[in-house]
């Protein structure tokens, strides 16, 4: 076992003596997890022992693309047709999607309480090659085009251990004796800037003594990623308390005054900064969906408010790629051009001749395609042999609603190190995908903050479907640019 990551040749033995000190540098410094939910056990979170090439001009991109797309978004949640429009098949046959258009609905019903908005978004790509027939080696940048994976719009994770893996990875290529600039390895710090808005909706709510809510599972494995973001506010502002608390304390504690200000254990509460409540089995009971009514009825600030969490959904995505739709909130042209050149081939499964001809297409060449369903987390998507199975079974109904489809990406291959248990330590064919994060604060009138606030990679073997880190399948890495 030798090393020839990033031209970079090692013995066996020293870099297994570069693993030893990165794992005990990662748990050291913060880079862990829950073992399990539950659990009282931390590990390391999985990454990659070195970082991994990306074209300048590809990172630059997507990240000069994000005010862009959150400005986007932020119009695209405050359309209620479009949202209505978009979005009116997939309830019929999603319970998961229609319980938050449930609670979207009671909010409209009852008034906006909180005419602001608060957005911790992040935009996933990955590096998609133009030519097929190429799949690994260094590339020139203009082989590859950025296209775009999915817009997060809810507890958009891992801001706080990307901002140290980073360090991390500058220890191991310093180890090797690689020598790296500013330019390669560039300052990365999006907990703070994640930070940064989250005190910036706590001022604007402006009441010194209201908290800030981190809402959390009661199994929360990510608490240290979370913990990062917190420990940054303290950094900028000590005075600011933040708690961590659940849905089912909101059900249980949790009021509202005669002027809909919301409080939780007597403490009033400025932003709700939700980690939670992303996926159908984070609400198990009527309890918990009775407790997220409490806040979006409230005037507290909501990181995300409901119908950010609803715009951040795979149809809407599809949605906006249809001609005329992105055009409709930006207006202009080059910035539509921008967006548009990072979207995918986005396909509506929805009954009728524009769907049945989408069902073709997957049925035809399962292997171009992914059916995409309205959830986040990771492990959710159908591939290949999937996509027929189901399209066998669901082809004249309307199970097919809650879906899209998706124009496979081919992503660049490349090779590296994944430290991640039950993976063994040998060279590996990886794949990469880059996220960048964002910050909106605005109202359906105003724009008061937009700015982006860095990035993360995670980084996958070769043939691996799935993407998600705490889920399992991907590892935390770090852009070499060059």
């Amino acid at each position: 076992m030798a090393s020839s990551v990033q031209g970079i040749d090692l013995p066996e033995k020293r870099l297994l003596e570069i693993l030893e000190i990165a794992n005990d540098w990662a748990l050291s410094n913060g880079i862990i997890i829950k073992d399990s939910p539950g659990s009282a056990k931390a590990v390391c979170a999985p990454y990659s022992l070195f970082p991994s090439l990306v074209p300048a001009p590809i990172l630059a991109q997507a990240k000069s693309s994000m005010t862009e797309f959150s400005r986007l978004m932020h119009k695209v949640a405050n359309d209620h047709a479009f949202l209505a429009d978009s979005l009116k098949n997939v309830i019929e046959v999603d319970p998961f999607i229609k319980g938050i258009w449930r609670i979207y609905q009671k909010v409209r019903e009852a008034g906006i309480k909180q005419p602001l908005m608060l957005g911790v978004f992040r935009n996933d790509f990955m590096m998609n090659f133009k030519d097929k027939s190429i799949s690994n080696g260094v590339v020139k940048p203009d082989q590859l085009e950025l296209k775009q994976i999915e817009f997060n719009s809810i507890a958009s994770s891992f801001g706080g251990l990307t901002q140290q893996i980073g360090n991390l990875h500058k220890l191991t290529l310093g180890l090797c004796g690689k020598k790296y600039s500013d330019k390669e390895m560039p300052e990365n710090k999006p907990a703070s800037g994640i930070a940064k808005g989250l005190l910036r909706g706590w001022e604007l709510y402006n009441n010194p003594q209201a908290v800030i809510i981190f809402l959390v599972s009661d199994n929360e494995r990510n608490v240290f990623d979370q913990r990062w973001i917190e420990f940054r506010i303290y950094d900028q502002n000590p005075n600011v308390r933040v708690l961590r608390r659940t849905f089912l304390d909101f059900h249980h504690r949790g009021s509202l005054d005669s002027e809909n200000k919301l409080f939780i254990d007597e403490e009033e509460v400025a932003v709700v900064y939700m980690r939670d409540g992303y996926t159908a089995d984070q609400y198990p009971s009527e309890k918990e969906w009775n407790g997220r009514l409490t806040i979006e009825l409230s005037s507290a600030i909501k990181c995300p408010c409901v119908q950010y969490q609803l715009m951040g959904s795979k149809k809407v995505q599809q949605e906006l790629a249809k001609p005329g739709a992105v055009e409709k909130f930006v207006a202009s042209k080059n910035s539509a051009d921008m967006l548009r050149a990072t979207f995918a081939g986005l396909y509506s499964l929805d009954l009728g001749p524009e769907g049945d001809e989408a069902v073709e297409m997957a049925v035809n060449s399962p292997e171009k395609f992914v059916m995409k369903p309205q959830r986040e987390g990771g492990g959710n998507n159908l591939y290949n042999t999937e996509i027929a199975k189901f399209m066998s079974e669901h082809k004249n109904s309307k199970e097919r609603n809650a879906y899209i489809l998706m124009e496979r990406i081919f992503p660049w291959q490349q090779q590296n190190y994944l430290v991640k248990s039950g993976v063994p330590f040998v060279l590996s064919d990886v794949v990469s995908e880059i996220g960048v994060y964002g910050v909106y604060i605005g109202s359906d009138q105003n724009e008061v903050e937009n700015f982006e606030c860095g990035h993360m990679m995670r980084t996958k073997m070769s043939g691996t479907d799935e993407g998600g880190v705490v889920a399992g399948f991907a590892v935390l890495d770090t852009p070499l640019i060059y």
